[in-house]
């Protein structure tokens, strides 16, 4: 079959770009309008010309602004019915969500498209078994959009990813991105395709349609080149130098990123000492990994964060939008929202080697409970497991950073308060808990969740802070020994160990 030579256009886009390698599905955004109705119909020809080509859905957004909403639906609906596609239709009230959101209608519009379309690729995802990153989401943007988002964008005061922003998502492609109106509108009238007309674009309501209607006609007047063509070399030029810094922004945020259990952190230090350009994006990387968009993540958030990530005194709580905040405390940033702050407090505890959990650990452990094999006791929110078990008084015995050998035969493990005393081995006093963990640097929201093994309410180990019984070392064995010199039998012993993200065990 041969194609059109607008899918001949298409074809060409996605396949240099690779835009559906191992994609299981594309969800098509189908207004009814010519742009959304060429594109499906274009995705259809493909679809019956190449083998192995992904599913094809179409998802409809009635936004209920206009009274020809009802019959641009029912278009939709037809087009799909002749070209057995599977449509889906969603009902949206735009005007009461932009109250809400406080928003203009344009822009309250396009984020609960994105929402239908993303919900769909769930429910698809879902229902077939396959992995979300395996769908797309295709829109029908074309050069006349890239051209009006581009110059609004700019005079909105973005910087460089928001010039270029038509081709920063990866669960979104835009394969008429690079064609005119021109060739939509020639492909539809050669063909016989019905299509719906917004009234709306022929109004000035719209900043959008200004742009459109007013200003570029405007611009073509005192233009030595077509204002189209000259947005879109300089597009494609910028795109380049995007794709450039968005390389180098990930190979350092992966560097940054650190991960805790179920928390993600960045080395602040690592950071602030990179170029601004590249910091920026490492900030917006890290933003969108925990929250999931970048939504009112702007210029003076990354601004407000770096500026803070200098000398901190202590524990910095920073406030953000949308009931957020970030965590600043010895070298370490954690985002999260107010509710996560804690965890984030717990996960920094961890990384600088006080093991914190929020997790309810309350568990007694005695000897006879190793009598066949080991004891693991997990801490899921830190990726972490308490592995005991026992050993022979004379056994040789190998020491890790956090293992530690305990002569009683019960003991709890839980939580350490941040109230009370703790006396170190050797030691002749005790000291205050909580000035311990001051002193020794340990996050304000996680020295009430540090893991602790006690025996009769006596705390015995606090993992990274120190031991008042039991040795960690053959000095502290030899030690233990001398004053101990009536033990006879075995030991328990405490190992705390962690899987890294490939799932290997390391201590």
């Amino acid at each position: 079959m041969t194609l059109s030579p607008l899918a001949d256009k298409v074809n060409e886009y996605i396949t240099v770009n690779r835009a559906i390698d191992g994609v299981s599905c594309i969800i098509t955004g189908l207004s009814g309008g010519p742009d959304s109705v060429a594109l499906i119909c274009v995705l259809s020809e493909l679809k019956a010309s190449l083998s192995d080509f992904p599913d094809l859905i179409a998802v409809h957004v009635n936004h209920g602004l206009r009274q020809t909403a009802s019959r641009d639906e029912e278009l939709s609906r037809e087009l799909c019915d002749r070209l057995h596609i599977p449509f889906y239709s969603v009902h949206v009230d735009v005007s009461a969500r932009s109250e809400e959101l406080k928003r203009g209608i344009e822009e309250t519009g396009r984020i609960l498209r994105y929402e239908a379309f993303h919900d769909r690729l769930v429910k698809y995802s879902e229902e077939h078994g396959v992995d979300p990153g395996s769908i797309r989401i295709a829109t029908a943007h074309h050069r006349g959009d890239l051209k009006e988002t581009f110059m609004m964008n700019l005079f909105r005061g973005t910087g460089l990813d928001g010039l270029t922003s038509m081709v920063s998502d990866p669960s979104v492609i835009r394969p008429l991105l690079f064609v005119s109106k021109d060739m939509i509108c020639g492909y539809l009238e050669e063909r016989g395709i019905d299509y719906a007309t917004d009234e709306t674009n022929l109004q000035n309501d719209y900043t959008r349609n200004k742009w459109r209607n007013e200003i570029f006609p405007m611009i073509a007047q005192v233009s030595v080149k077509d204002p189209e063509q000259a947005v879109f070399d300089t597009y494609r030029l910028l795109s380049e130098d995007a794709d450039y810094l968005n390389l180098i922004s990930t190979e350092e945020y992966l560097k940054a990123r650190i991960v805790s259990g179920q928390t993600i952190l960045i080395d602040s230090e690592k950071v602030i000492t990179l170029h601004k350009a590249v910091s920026t994006r490492v900030l917006r990387l890290y933003w969108k990994e925990v929250f999931g968009d970048l939504i009112d993540f702007e210029t003076k958030h990354t601004e407000y964060l770096l500026s803070s990530m200098g000398d901190v005194k202590g524990t910095l709580y920073l406030d953000l939008p949308f009931n957020r905040a970030a965590v600043l405390h010895g070298g370490l940033t954690g985002l999260g929202t107010k509710s996560d702050i804690a965890d984030i407090s717990c996960a920094m505890s961890s990384v600088k080697g006080f093991p914190a959990t929020c997790t309810n650990i309350d568990k007694d452990i005695e000897m006879s409970d190793l009598a066949e094999e080991k004891v693991f006791i997990d801490v899921p929110d830190r990726g972490l497991s308490i592995e005991v078990s026992v050993i022979e008084e004379n056994e040789t015995i190998v020491y890790n950073t956090f293992s530690w050998i305990c002569p009683y035969g019960k003991v709890h493990i839980g939580v350490c308060p941040d109230k009370g005393t703790f006396r170190n081995a050797g030691s002749l006093y005790d000291v205050d808990i909580g000035k311990l963990m001051s002193d020794r640097k340990v996050p304000r929201d996680a020295r009430s969740r540090l893991l602790a093994v006690s025996h009769d309410g006596r705390i015995l180990w606090i993992p990274g802070i120190g031991h008042s019984d039991g040795f960690i070392s053959d000095k502290s064995r030899t030690m233990w020994n001398k004053t101990h010199t009536d033990h006879k039998g075995r030991f328990m012993r405490f190992d705390i160990i962690r899987k890294d993200e490939s799932g290997e065990r390391q201590f």
